[in-house]
């Protein structure tokens, strides 16, 4: 009597054990199939959304990488300096945040620095912003280089500083913030006083 037990409990614990390994192989194929699934969206191309006069148009992109002409390189150079030189109040931190992700480390701390050296003192406690006007670029393939003017106002009042500089622009990896993949690593600033 107590073999028909044992060999009842046996064939139990063996059904409960094929049981499981059913759930598990259906478990491994459902991980399977996901993996498949994610690894085809990462590297199938994206799709676009457009939106333009209020209606969204869709499109297939492709994930090649972004051609560098000289209107990329002005395009890149206009918008790194409305974000290097146009503020309405000195903050070191947040500045050298925004300047993050168009420049390398180096340059990134050094423009804290001069950020923060300003603040402390140049301007010590005045109310202080800028902004910029009259931009032209110069893209060739020795040099990148832009002429504006900087509207610096000091206390409210506006002083206008003509200013030049030349820029050492490198290639480096695209980002969701830089998807062009150019870096500022080096500016030299010439000012007319």
């Amino acid at each position: 009597m107590k073999s028909s037990t044992a060999y009842r409990a046996w064939m139990d614990l063996n059904s409960v054990l094929r049981f499981h390994k059913l759930i598990n192989a259906g478990a491994l194929l459902v991980c399977l199939t996901q993996t498949v699934v994610i690894l085809s969206l990462i590297f199938s191309d994206p799709i676009v959304v457009k939106e333009g006069d209020g209606e969204l148009s869709y499109m297939i992109g492709s994930k090649a990488p972004v051609p560098i002409n000289e209107q990329v390189v002005e395009d890149f150079v206009y918008k790194f300096l409305k974000v290097r030189y146009e503020w309405q109040e000195l903050e070191p931190g947040s500045m050298a945040k925004s300047l993050q992700p168009v420049v390398t480390d180096g340059l990134s701390k050094k423009l804290y620095g001069l950020f923060t050296h300003l603040k402390d003192k140049e301007f010590e406690g005045k109310q202080v912003s800028q902004s910029i006007v009259n931009v032209k670029i110069e893209v060739t393939k020795e040099q990148v280089a832009a002429r504006f003017d900087k509207l610096l106002k000091i206390e409210g009042i506006p002083i206008p500083v003509p200013t030049t500089v030349s820029l050492n622009i490198i290639r480096g990896a695209s980002n969701r913030w830089n998807p062009v993949g150019l870096y500022v690593n080096g500016i030299k600033e010439h000012q007319v006083k």
